[in-house]
C-alpha cells in the first residue's frame, strides 16, 4: 500500500508543481518525508548475522548517509530564487568609476596562451585611465616580461614560489594601487563587456567580490572522446550550483573569472596560503566577515577545459586536497560570523569529496555479495522494492526539475565512476598527510597520434574485470542454490549499472588525436574581408578566426599557390590593420591563411573579433535572473 501510495503523491505534486509553480514546496516536502521513511527503514536492515556482513552493512549505509546528506542539501539550496537588480556601470551617478587592476596568474602555461589573455583584457570596454593590466608570472620568463613591455602592461614576479598562487597573487597585492582586482588564470579569456557587467555591484560598499562562472569554448575530455553533444562536465556546477549558493549567499570564489574589492582582501591579510586551491578559503573568510558576494550567471568569461583524463584528474587531485586543506584550517560548521545557511553550503562542499568514497562503496557493494555472499542489506526483496523505488524516483524527479539544462542522473553517474577511485585516493592521501607534490593542470594539449591513457583506467579495468567474474560466480551461486533469485537479481542490475559506467570510464581514457594546439573560433555572423596576393584585391567573408590564422570564403573563385604570401585587411572602428600571411589551404572558394608574425596592435585585432564571436563549445540554456529587467546593461 505505502508503495502505490509514495508513487501516486510524487507524481502528483509534481503535476501541481508544473501546474503552478508556488507549490514547488509541497512537492518538495512530500519527496523529504519519503526519503525519511526510506532512512528508517534502512536502520532496520542492517544485518547482523556475521561481523563480516554487520562491517558491510555499516560501510553501505555510511555511504548512503553521505549521499541523502547531499540531496537534502540539494534540495534547500535549489529551493531557492537567486535574483538581484541589474547593475552597470551607470550605478556610478555620484561617485567616480573606482580604478581597477587586472591581475593575469600564470606559472608554467604557454606564453602564447598568456598573450591571448593579455590582449583581450586590454580589449574590456572600460575607460584607460582606470583600469591596468599586470602578468603575476611565478615561472619567472624573461620572454614573458618582454611581452608584456611590447603589450605595455605590467609584469610582477618573485623570488620563490612560496605560497603557490596565493602566494603569487599576494605578491601582486603589494605593487598594484586600484580599489578593485580580477583574478584571471591564463587561459581565461575575458569578454569586452566583463567589467561593465560586473563592476556597478561595488557601489554598494559591502559587497567584497563579485565571481562569474567559468565557461569552456573547448570540449572537454567527455564531449571530445565520446563524440557526444552534452554539456561540459562543469557546467552544472558553475551554472546551476553556483546560483543557489548565490541565493543563501555563499558564492564560491573558482580562482579565477572574479572581482575583488582590494580593502576587504587585505584587510585578512591577503590570500590564505595554507591550501594548493586558494580560492575557497577567500571567499568564506570574506564571508564571515559578514561583506556581500555577487554571482553573475552570464557568460562573461571563457576558458579551456582540461583535454585529457590524465589532465582531468591531475586537476580534480589538486581540487579535493586543496579544499580539504581548507577545512583542516577554517572549519565552516565552526567558523564565527558564517551564517547557518552558509555553513551549510560549505559543508555540502566537503561531503562532495567524500561522496567519491561513498562511490567507491557502492560499486563494490554487489561484487562482494556476488564474489564472497557478503550480505549488506538484510531484507526481502519485496521490502527492498517497496521503500527504494519511491525514495530513488524521488531523486529522479528533484533532480530532473532542478537541473533540467546541465545534468543528468545518467551522466552524474558516468563522472562518478569515471573519477571516484581517484578522489578517493586523493581524500586518503589528504587525511593521512601524506606528501604530494602540487602540479598546474596543462593547457593546449597536442597529440597527433591516438592513444590509451592506461594508468588513469587501471581502475576501471580492475571493475570490470571483477564485474564479470562476479556475474560467474554469482550465476554459479544461483544455480546451486547457494543464494536466492531476488538477491541474486538486485546485485547483478546494481553490477551491471556500475560495469557500464566503469566501461564508459575506460572507453574515454583512449585518447583521440588533438591536432591543433590553438581553438579556432567560428564567427557567428559573416564579417566581409579583404585580401591582396600579387596586388591583386579579393573580397570574401571572415568565417572562423584563431591567433594563428583565419578561414574565409572568396566571393569569387580564385586560384592560388599554397605557401603562397596574402595580405588581410581587417577593418575596425576607427582603421584599418594590415596582417601579412601565408596561404595554408584552399578547396574552391575557401581558403586558409596563416599569419607570419603579429604586433601587439594586430594580435589586439584578433582577439577583439575572436572575444566578440567566443561561446561555450556547449551553450547552455540559462539566463541570469534579474530584479528589474528594464534597466539597460549597455554602458558607452
Amino acid at each position: 500500500m505505502y508503495f502505490y501510495f509514495a508513487i501516486i503523491l510524487l507524481l502528483l505534486t509534481l503535476a501541481l508543481t508544473k501546474w503552478k509553480p508556488r507549490l514547488r514546496p509541497l512537492f518538495i516536502q512530500v519527496n523529504t518525508v519519503i526519503l525519511l521513511i526510506y532512512i528508517i527503514w534502512r536502520f532496520t536492515a542492517i544485518p547482523t548475522h556475521s561481523p563480516s556482513s554487520f562491517i558491510a552493512g555499516c560501510l553501505l549505509i555510511g555511504a548512503e548517509m553521505i549521499g541523502i546528506s547531499q540531496f537534502l542539501i540539494f534540495e534547500y539550496m535549489f529551493s531557492k530564487t537567486y535574483k538581484i537588480e541589474k547593475k552597470n556601470l551607470k550605478s556610478y551617478r555620484e561617485q567616480p568609476l573606482p580604478t581597477v587592476d587586472i591581475l593575469i596568474c600564470t606559472y608554467n602555461e604557454p606564453i602564447q596562451l598568456v598573450e591571448k589573455t593579455i590582449a583581450a583584457s586590454l580589449n574590456i570596454r572600460y575607460p584607460k585611465d582606470k583600469m591596468k593590466v599586470y602578468v603575476c608570472d611565478d615561472g619567472k620568463r624573461s620572454t614573458l616580461e618582454q611581452l608584456c613591455k611590447a603589450y605595455g602592461v605590467g609584469y610582477i614576479t618573485r623570488i620563490d614560489n612560496e605560497g603557490a598562487k596565493a602566494g603569487n597573487i599576494n605578491n601582486a597585492l603589494n605593487y598594484i594601487q586600484g580599489d578593485l582586482f580580477v583574478v584571471l588564470d591564463a587561459d581565461m579569456i575575458p569578454t569586452q563587456a566583463f567589467l561593465e557587467k560586473t563592476i556597478g555591484y561595488f557601489e554598494k560598499e559591502e559587497v567584497a567580490f563579485v565571481q562569474t562562472p567559468q565557461v569552456y569554448y573547448n570540449q572537454d575530455m567527455y564531449q571530445y572522446n565520446l563524440g557526444k553533444s552534452i554539456p561540459n562536465e562543469q557546467d552544472f556546477f558553475m551554472r546551476d550550483v553556483q546560483e543557489a549558493r548565490a541565493a543563501i549567499g555563499a558564492v564560491l570564489h573558482v580562482g579565477t573569472n572574479a572581482v575583488f574589492r582590494k580593502q576587504y582582501v587585505c584587510e585578512l591579510g591577503g590570500y590564505p596560503t595554507c591550501s594548493i586551491t586558494e580560492d575557497m578559503a577567500v571567499g568564506m573568510l570574506l564571508q564571515a566577515q559578514g561583506y556581500e558576494t555577487i554571482f553573475i550567471n552570464e557568460v562573461l568569461v571563457l576558458g579551456l577545459s582540461a583535454t585529457t583524463y590524465t589532465d582531468l584528474i591531475q586537476q580534480r587531485d589538486r581540487w579535493c586536497r586543496g579544499n580539504l586543506q581548507v577545512i583542516k584550517h577554517f572549519n565552516p560548521l565552526t567558523m564565527k560570523g558564517l551564517k547557518w545557511k552558509q555553513k551549510i553550503a560549505y559543508f555540502d562542499g566537503v561531503l562532495y569529496w567524500f561522496s567519491s568514497v561513498q562511490k567507491m562503496i557502492f560499486i563494490m557493494a554487489p561484487l562482494c555479495y556476488l564474489l564472497f555472499g557478503v550480505l549488506m542489506i538484510d531484507s526481502s526483496v519485496q521490502e527492498i522494492l517497496k521503500y527504494f523505488l519511491p525514495y530513488l524516483l524521488g531523486q529522479y524527479l528533484i533532480f530532473k526539475a532542478f537541473s533540467p539544462n546541465t545534468r543528468t542522473l545518467r551522466w552524474s553517474h558516468v563522472y562518478e565512476v569515471a573519477m571516484a577511485p581517484h578522489i578517493t585516493l586523493s581524500v586518503l592521501k589528504e587525511l593521512f598527510c601524506l606528501n604530494i607534490r602540487f602540479n598546474v593542470t596543462p593547457k593546449e594539449v597536442v597529440s597527433t597520434k591516438p592513444y590509451f591513457q592506461f594508468r588513469g583506467s587501471l581502475p576501471h579495468i580492475i571493475i570490470a574485470s571483477a564485474s564479470v567474474l562476479a556475474w560467474i560466480i554469482g550465476t554459479y551461486a544461483l544455480v546451486t542454490n547457494t543464494i536466492t533469485m531476488g538477491a541474486y537479481s538486485i546485485n547483478m542490475l546494481w553490477s551491471i549499472y556500475n560495469f557500464i559506467g566503469a566501461v564508459v570510464s575506460i572507453y574515454v581514457a583512449y585518447q583521440k588525436p588533438i591536432y591543433r594546439n590553438v581553438e579556432r573560433i567560428e564567427l557567428k555572423r559573416p564579417m566581409n574581408i579583404n585580401i591582396e596576393c600579387d596586388k591583386h584585391s579579393y573580397e570574401g567573408q571572415l568565417k572562423d578566426i584563431s591567433e594563428k590564422g583565419l578561414g574565409m570564403e572568396l566571393m569569387s573563385l580564385a586560384e592560388f599557390e599554397l605557401g603562397q604570401s596574402i595580405k588581410v585587411y581587417l577593418k575596425n572602428e576607427e582603421e584599418t590593420i594590415v596582417i601579412e600571411g601565408y596561404l595554408a589551404r584552399q578547396y574552391k572558394k575557401h581558403i586558409g591563411i596563416e599569419f607570419t608574425h603579429l604586433s601587439p596592435q594586430q594580435m589586439s585585432a584578433i582577439i577583439k573579433i575572436y572575444t566578440d564571436h567566443m561561446k561555450a563549445f556547449y551553450e547552455v540554456e540559462k539566463e541570469m535572473k534579474y530584479i528589474d529587467k528594464r534597466v539597460d546593461s549597455s554602458w558607452t
